[in-house]
């Protein structure tokens, strides 16, 4: 009598494996998800806002932190007339343009490299408060760095160390690799 090859130990066995297989492809798909699940919960997502108070002669700029996790700044550097400066956009504008000599500042802050801005947070880039004279002249100094090429590119990651950048071209953060 010959033995059959389908015995119900071979056809259990191979149902156990089967199961196996089809668990562990389950859970390294779950793995993935949740790996990406906690890198967007941590990613930053940065802007530039501009605010104008024009009754009070107030003009701000401000790098904003819309994300959810904390942005982690890499490098600041301004283009303008075809040359990189690496300073700060007051000092930068101090040393281009004679007129803000006489604007009064009213408040500034570095972007350095490491500076954390957490999510939710503002970086007060620049703030110009003063009369009308002032603000009008400060506004003429805006229209002239935008019509000589003038560009920014602030670079910042997560705490995972994906990679970002803002520009003054982009109104959105693009994904470096």
């Amino acid at each position: 009598m010959k033995k059959k090859f389908w015995t119900s130990d071979k056809i259990f066995g191979l149902v156990a494996m089967f199961i196996s297989v089809i668990t562990l492809i389950i859970f390294v798909r779950q793995t993935n998800i949740m790996e990406k699940q906690s890198r967007l919960s941590a990613m930053p997502y940065l802007m530039i806002e501009t605010s104008e108070i024009g009754s009070k002669n107030v003009y701000s700029f401000q790098l904003v932190n819309h994300g959810v996790g904390p942005a982690i700044i890499d490098t600041t550097i301004l283009f303008y007339k075809g040359r990189t400066h690496n300073m700060e956009f007051k000092d930068f504008l101090k040393a281009n343009f004679r007129s803000m000599d006489s604007i009064a500042i009213l408040n500034n802050a570095s972007i350095n490299r490491g500076l954390a801005i957490p999510a939710g947070g503002v970086r007060n880039i620049l703030q110009v408060d003063g009369n009308k004279e002032d603000y009008d002249t400060f506004f003429l100094v805006l229209e002239e760095l935008y019509s000589k090429d003038f560009d920014f590119e602030i670079r910042y990651r997560s705490i995972y160390d994906d990679k970002w950048r803002i520009t003054s071209k982009d109104e959105i953060p693009e994904k470096l690799n």
